[in-house]
């Protein structure tokens, strides 16, 4: 939320959902252009090594478009009360949370508002590991490790995702793996301190964790 108000695109400013949605891809799309034109010269045995100011610009660029990222995967006003289905019923199912449609939940749920909520986070993931389930061939197999899975890390420890939800699931979040490996290249080569650097490294702990909360760490 605090790099949408940056970048000019919060919700105050653009208040249309689906022209505020337009506007953050669009944005993330330059900021990656921009990074990706100076990432190749940040090793030193670059011909022409970035100097620290274009190092910290570049920094920037990385951590405003994974967040950016993140908002586009995940901030988009579903709920579910787990990251995986569980069973209900007898079958596996993603559990919307309670009270989403009232009014309080209305006024905090909104697409794409930069604010990703844990039930939205859960919405989204919950929803892929659920198609996954549906298409896997073996599905008795694939509930019962899940069901490991489930088990495994309700100690809050969080541990890749089983076969087949990893590799049919994971691949989506490719991107925010590619930008913190890029952020933390960027981040060894300067020294990060204050308000001023908070944004990128609040940035690469968020990201960090919400790809362990899912199991694509």
């Amino acid at each position: 939320a605090s790099i949408l108000n940056i970048l000019q695109l919060s919700v105050a400013i653009i208040s249309d959902n689906d022209t505020r949605a337009t506007a953050i891809s669009s944005s993330k799309t330059n900021l990656d252009s921009a990074y990706k034109l100076l990432q190749p010269s940040l090793g030193d045995n670059s011909s022409s090594p970035l100097t620290t100011d274009e190092i910290l610009l570049n920094t920037f660029a990385i951590s405003f478009a994974m967040q950016l990222n993140q908002i586009i995967l995940f901030d988009n006003k579903t709920t579910s009360t787990s990251t995986v289905p569980l069973v209900v019923s007898g079958d596996l199912k993603c559990t919307l949370v309670s009270g989403y449609d009232n009014n309080d939940a209305k006024a905090l749920l909104i697409a794409m508002d930069g604010h990703i909520w844990a039930a939205e986070r859960n919405g989204m993931q919950c929803t892929r590991v659920l198609n996954a389930y549906n298409a896997a061939s073996d599905k008795a197999a694939a509930a019962t490790a899940l069901a490991g899975w489930v088990t495994a890390t309700a100690d809050g420890s969080k541990v890749k995702l089983p076969a087949p939800f990893y590799d049919a699931v994971c691949p989506s979040f490719e991107s925010l793996t590619d930008y913190l490996t890029d952020l933390a290249a960027n981040i060894e080569k300067i020294s990060l301190s204050g308000d001023n650097t908070k944004a990128i490294t609040n940035a690469k702990t968020s990201t960090e964790t919400l790809m362990k909360t899912i199991g694509c760490f």
